[in-house]
């Protein structure tokens, strides 16, 4: 073994001195790696800095939107009357000689209005009132506000520096805006072209992206479309005449955009520039204390290797100390060339007692099967019944074991065990328990007196506390009778003739030799023509797969009910394809019994 290694170790070592020379070194791989990162670190913080930003900008402008929603809503409905002014204004908005961001006609129309009415209040004013006035004087008052209105909203748009805002009303089937007021500025041209501020009646039409924006908006959710350099918010108002009045605010935020990338470039700039400085001080940190004695270390062990000289690679490890962990693995690396010429002759002297301990092994194994009843079936002389057991240790020997016999002309006995641990000491007591159990069962009795005895008698002198699981059944091969014991076992399956097989589950009694003077219980039940018994070690619910997944008995009963009707050494065959299926690769860990009877 010691050998091989070595071989590997040189062969290596010269196949690397055979191409030219080349060799990579490893200080060059850390700087590689080094560099590397910055690269990636620079790619990852300059997309994660600008998803940031954009997100946080929308995030502003959505939270600015709503804002600005919220202070036009409350400039609307200061007025008492918003709704009949809108209702005037959707009805008769060829009709009004409006003023755009300007007011001198407004006043003069106010003065007017207050010549009839000194003591009008239009904020206050009812709708009620207004209805009863003449047409004309509904007209002014619908023309100032208008006025008042645009006035507050050119001086929102200017606080809030937004590209436009406005509020337009639309049908239910939302394929035209209608454009009642539209803030504006000295930077935004007055009209009914895109990208003006539209005057009172101005409409578009609406494309497929808009019309299923708008129906988040109508349901009451708050819309934001983010195009290029705009962001445009919308919110649901109210409704007036069956038209929805929709408040909409577009902010420009390509500038800001800009700034935000501008610092973050600055920003990655900096960043990287401080990790390079410190990535130099660490490689060369690395090479001083780590690369160099390293390097040292491994060119001795590369010596001891051509040329096996204890004596001089250990006095090179000694001239050269480090106080770190690289000396700590200098030392453990020179006591480890002092036990290896000292462990080769060992190590051969194991290789040859493995040789004998597996030849031995492998003779226990033929030993303990050849104690499993082998040769079905087992009673081609008895009709009535018909058994098939099968037992698979996990390792050369196991702990499982099964066993029917016959107690007398009218009774079988049917046994299936599983000891605790595994090897050679789970075996021994196997052979033990098997014994125990069939000679105090062929002198009589019932499952639980005989397990009584049984524990008993396994109990003396057990220093190594061992004990076995048992489920142990005596049926009544003419009357189909059974009694039965659980000792701590799995629950056995029953299928009765035309069905599937189930759990029978019932109170287990205490594990076999674990306490002297336990008391078994037994448990009775019947069997009719064509009954089946399935027994079972934990080895088949426990059986892992890589994921580390257990069988489970649900599986278990799945695959047993598959196809019932075969032969029963088919129905165990079947079982263990599946359950070989679901492992998969996975390394059995446990000794897997079935046992299986037909009752005829």
């Amino acid at each position: 073994m010691y050998g091989i290694f070595m071989d590997k170790i040189r062969e290596r070592k010269h196949r690397s001195q055979g191409r030219s020379g080349f060799r990579v070194s490893l200080l060059f791989e850390v700087a590689l790696f080094f560099i590397l990162s910055i690269f990636i670190t620079y790619i990852a913080s300059r997309y994660v800095f600008i998803r940031v930003a954009d997100r946080s900008v929308q995030a502003e402008k959505e939270a600015l939107g709503e804002g600005i929603t919220n202070d036009l809503e409350y400039c609307i409905e200061e007025y008492d009357c918003y709704r009949w002014v809108m209702h005037y204004w959707i009805k008769h908005m060829s009709e009004l000689d409006l003023e755009y961001d300007t007011s001198e006609k407004t006043v003069e129309k106010m003065k007017t209005l207050r010549e009839k009415y000194p003591d009008i209040e239009l904020k206050t004013i009812k709708s009620i009132d207004i209805e009863i006035m003449p047409s004309e004087d509904q007209k002014l008052i619908a023309e100032i506000i208008f006025n008042e209105l645009l006035m507050r909203m050119n001086d929102m748009k200017r606080a809030y520096d937004v590209k436009f805002l406005y509020f337009f009303f639309t049908d239910d089937d939302l394929k035209t805006n209608t454009y009642l007021i539209s803030a504006s500025d000295t930077n935004l041209i007055r009209g009914t072209e895109m990208g003006n501020a539209f005057v009172m009646g101005t409409t578009i039409q609406n494309d497929a992206d808009r019309i299923a924006g708008y129906e988040k908006v109508l349901r009451g959710e708050t819309h934001l479309v983010v195009e290029q350099d705009y962001i445009d918010s919308y919110s649901k108002f109210t409704v007036v005449d069956g038209k929805n009045i929709i408040i909409g605010t577009t902010f420009e935020i390509a500038k800001l955009k800009t700034e935000v990338e501008s610092r973050l470039v600055t920003y990655t700039l900096l960043f990287l520039s401080l990790q390079f400085a410190l990535s130099i001080m660490c490689i060369l940190m690395i090479n001083q204390f780590a690369l160099r004695p390293l390097k040292h270390i491994t060119n001795n062990v590369v010596d001891y290797t051509d040329t096996k000289d204890s004596e001089q690679v250990l006095a090179k490890l000694n001239k050269r100390r480090s106080y770190n962990e690289l000396g700590v693995l200098s030392d453990c690396l020179g006591e480890m060339i002092t036990e290896i010429d000292n462990h080769v002759e060992e190590i051969r002297s194991i290789t040859a007692e493995n040789e004998r301990i597996s030849a031995e092994l492998d003779v226990a194994t033929q030993i303990q099967a050849d104690m499993l009843p082998s040769i079905f079936p087992p009673f081609p002389d008895i009709p009535e019944i018909d058994v098939y057991a099968t037992m698979n240790p996990a390792k050369e020997v196991g702990g499982d074991f099964y066993d029917f016999f016959m107690v007398d002309d009218d009774h079988v006995a049917l046994v299936v065990a599983d000891v605790s641990g595994k090897g050679v000491p789970a075996a021994l007591f196997m052979v033990i328990s098997k014994t125990l159990i069939k000679n105090r069962a062929q002198a009589g009795g019932t499952p639980a007196e005989i397990l009584n005895d049984v524990n008993n008698q396994l109990c003396e002198g057990n220093e190594a506390e061992l004990f076995v699981t048992v489920w142990l059944a005596i049926i009544n091969i003419r009357t189909g009778e059974g009694i039965a014991a659980n000792a701590g076992h799995e629950h056995p399956a029953l299928r009765h003739a035309g069905g599937d097989f189930e759990l029978v589950v019932y109170k287990h009694s205490p594990v076999v030799g674990t306490l002297e003077g336990i008391k078994y219980r037994d448990h009775t039940f019947k069997l009719k023509h064509g009954d089946k018994i399935f027994s079972y070690s934990d080895g088949v619910p426990e059986a892992t797969n890589s994921e580390n997944e257990l069988y489970g008995t649900d599986r278990m009963l799945t695959a047993l009910n598959s196809n019932p009707y075969v032969e029963l050494a088919d129905v165990l065959q079947n079982l263990r394809q599946d359950m070989d299926e679901f492992v998969g690769e996975a390394t059995q860990f446990d000794d897997i019994t079935m046992l299986i009877f037909e009752y005829k």
